[in-house]
């Protein structure tokens, strides 16, 4: 997505056109606000509340203070003011932030009239509504200001998420810093950022910094250091969103198994065998350690995903204490091995206070039980379908191959997204997939708890340009899709949003 510097914009019954009068890059609106995802309830007032250099953000508790400043801040960024942050009784023309305890955890509530008061259950659900009011805000001709107007929202689904794949491809700190801010303005929660692949092991570990050596992280790869994870967990908190770790495991592990292969089952024989062995007691002691040193960063958000897909178990056969292993804990072959992995590392994630994601890999038949407390991202529909899933009580998220990933060589139109899928719903164009060529789509059920845009391979330039259009389409579908707008509505108000979204990216 190529980005806009508008010279001359006025935005007229929600669509853009040219005017002749001269701009600064400050946004300009006229008529209806253009809010992406559509709000539960919107009720217009009459006339606009107009925001001035004595305008204030007024704030109800200490908690609040960080995001009060951070909304001063992208209040500078749209237009000319930067409000001062009071603790103060508000006035006429101010902004007021306040947590209400009884309200939903992600509910909010915006009364827009002499002074712009903001409402949520907890400070995420006000930072939502920051959000809101920022999108209505409109700088014209250096009056600016806010309609008058009551909105009552809340999601529909309590995962809203997006992943990064940046273990094959470098990205750098300030890019994941603009996906944080994507994540923000679009009400994405959820972050997940694919750490570790065959190509690169990019967690700044220090209990094992052989890891990070240069010979594993191939055609220039590089890993973070942990000023820089912790710099954009500290950015993500303030913004509302929750980054989530991935460790790829026992599949997709060449870069583990090249950083230490005297415990991880040496070198592999070909590009195939790329499972760690997993038949090693000392393999789960050194992953519950590395994933110790994630979640000691990754402090906000409730889960951990392990990975856990396209496995191939060839390499096992090279592993001289498997057999040993699968015979003292009564295993009686590879799948079992690997269904004993899963449950294994769900014991340790649960340790360290977090919840496990895996992506749908594993079978519905199986000795060992897969714990019900996992949380399935289903993607390709192989090998356990979303509708067994949930009937078998696992809580589903849907990442469906299409029209969810964005990738290089395939990636699907935001109006694609918008008018031919919905959370229930998955399709995929490879015809080994039960999903092809028909989708497939199960009923609305409260074990759907969202939807996840994952982008694979991206190089950091062209990340968030793919991803801007599409990630907004998605965050519509899954917040309040029964609101009945038509694409065309949404890309008159999606304009808007993305606009401004420009002078907030850092």
């Amino acid at each position: 997505m190529k980005k806009v510097k508008i010279l001359s914009v006025c935005l007229i019954a929600g669509f853009l056109v040219f005017s002749g009068c001269i701009r600064s890059n400050k946004i300009s609106s006229a008529g209806p606000p253009a809010i992406i995802p559509v709000p539960d309830s919107l009720e217009f007032l009459k006339g606009n509340m107009k925001l001035t250099s004595k305008s204030r953000i007024i704030y109800s508790s200490n908690e609040l203070t960080p995001l009060a400043a951070m909304v001063s801040g992208e209040i500078g960024q749209l237009t000319s003011l930067r409000l001062a942050i009071s603790t103060e009784k508000p006035g006429n023309g101010d902004i007021v932030l306040e947590i209400k305890p009884d309200m939903h955890s992600e509910e909010y509530k915006l009364d827009i009239n002499k002074k712009a008061v903001v409402m949520g259950g907890n400070i995420n659900a006000v930072s939502l509504g920051t959000v809101t009011l920022l999108q209505a805000l409109s700088d014209t001709a250096g009056t600016i200001e806010i309609p008058r107007m009551k909105i009552k929202d809340k999601p529909l689904t309590p995962y809203r998420g997006l992943m990064l794949d940046v273990a094959r491809e470098p990205h750098t700190l300030n890019i994941l810093k603009q996906a944080v801010v994507l994540c923000r303005w679009y009400k994405i929660r959820y972050l997940q950022l694919h750490l570790t692949d065959n190509e690169g092991f990019t967690f700044p570990t220090t209990a094992y910094p052989k890891m990070l050596s240069s010979d594993i992280n191939q055609q220039g790869k590089r890993h973070f250091s942990l000023d820089e994870v912790r710099e954009l967990e500290d950015f993500a908190r303030d913004r509302g969103v929750a980054i989530i770790p991935e460790i790829e495991l026992p599949g997709h592990g060449m870069a583990i198994l090249r950083g230490m292969p005297e415990l991880f089952g040496g070198p592999p024989r070909n590009e195939r065998h790329q499972a760690i062995c997993v038949g090693n007691e000392r393999v789960y002691e050194v992953l519950d350690t590395i994933i110790a040193e994630m979640c000691d960063v990754f402090k906000t958000t409730p889960y951990f995903h392990i990975g856990a897909d396209e496995v191939d178990y060839d390499n096992w056969d090279y592993c001289p204490e498997t057999n040993k292993f699968m015979a003292a804990h009564n295993i009686d072959d590879y799948i079992e091995l690997y269904r004993y992995f899963i449950a294994r590392m769900n014991d340790i994630v649960k340790k360290h206070g977090k919840k496990t994601i895996v992506w749908e890999g594993f079978h519905k038949e199986g000795k060992i039980q897969i714990p019900r407390d996992i949380t399935v991202m289903v993607y390709e529909c192989k090998f356990n379908l979303p509708q067994d899933l949930v009937a078998d009580g696992y809580d589903v998220i849907n990442a469906a191959w299409q029209p969810l990933y964005v990738t290089p060589g395939k990636s699907w139109e935001p109006e694609y997204i918008y008018n031919r899928w919905n959370l229930y719903r998955w399709e995929n164009w490879w015809d080994q997939s039960k999903a092809f060529p028909n989708g497939i789509e199960v009923l609305p059920t409260s074990k759907v708890i969202g939807a996840q845009m994952v982008t694979w391979c991206m190089s950091d330039d062209k990340e968030i340009p793919a991803l801007r259009e599409r990630l907004a389409a998605m965050s519509e579908r899954i917040w309040n899709p029964g609101a009945g707008r038509t694409f065309a509505d949404f890309t008159a108000r999606f304009r808007s949003t993305d606009e401004k979204l420009t002078l907030l990216l850092p």
